[in-house]
């Protein structure tokens, strides 16, 4: 079952911005993360913790500004064998905006929705929040991280991410090698990854996730085209 908490979609909004009836997004990105029972406490840690540095980096405020509407808006859905909304829509404009949204997933408990890992109820359960964002957007971008192929799930992860690209959104993957599941990161190639501009960034183990992660997130919100396949954490 999908468990979603729809909370009231949080819109940041400074004085002077054009309304947001009339604005668009650049992109509209939804980060599904893996939370199954291989995620320990230390590596959810570093999980969430990595992907708040990456909000609050320099390089990220700097390919949301450079943006044609300067503005991206952002979802963030944890999953295992159930999914759970952590933080709804946030429309983000600013360096601001991107430590708001920082802060409050940093605020925000982990979800415990299980302990098998189910890409394709992530897959499945990000998509359907496209329906509710609040602006229109020029792309539209799943971001799925995890340890492990699939193990559970009455849809098969290929088939769930089929059925997003027909509807014109790009799942790009991050992989994390830590070594329980060697090959992951050509799971992920095979059955997780595709649509336009699809991309793979591999993170080396979890201590690597942060660098992984700001690499993609730049890279998704500025559009910029690349290699299909690229590392972090090997040097």
């Amino acid at each position: 079952m999908i468990r979603l908490i729809l909370a009231a979609v949080l819109l940041t909004s400074l004085a002077g911005r054009p309304s947001d009836a009339a604005a668009q997004a650049d992109v509209a990105l939804v980060l599904a993360v893996d939370v199954s029972g291989s995620v320990t406490e230390e590596r959810f840690k570093l999980q969430r913790e990595g992907i708040a540095r990456a909000l609050e980096s320099d390089t990220l405020a700097a390919a949301v500004i450079g943006g044609v509407h300067q503005a991206i808006e952002i979802a963030v859905v944890e999953w295992a064998e159930e999914q759970e909304v952590v933080v709804p829509w946030t429309i983000v404009r600013c360096r601001e905006d991107l430590a708001g949204l920082a802060g409050a997933l940093r605020r925000t408990e982990r979800s415990w929705v299980h302990t098998m890992t189910d890409p394709a109820g992530g897959i499945i359960a990000a998509k359907m929040l496209f329906g509710s964002a609040p602006l229109a957007a020029n792309r539209r971008v799943i971001d799925v991280s995890g340890d492990g192929a699939q193990n559970t799930g009455k849809v098969r992860a290929a088939e769930a991410r089929d059925r997003a690209i027909a509807d014109a959104v790009t799942i790009n993957g991050l992989p994390i090698t830590s070594g329980d599941e060697p090959n992951v990161e050509d799971w992920y190639r095979i059955n997780v990854v595709g649509g336009q501009d699809a991309f793979l960034v591999v993170a080396n183990g979890f201590d690597a996730f942060a660098e992984a992660i700001q690499q993609k997130l730049v890279r998704e919100v500025a559009g910029l085209a690349g290699p299909t396949r690229q590392f972090a954490g090997l040097h």
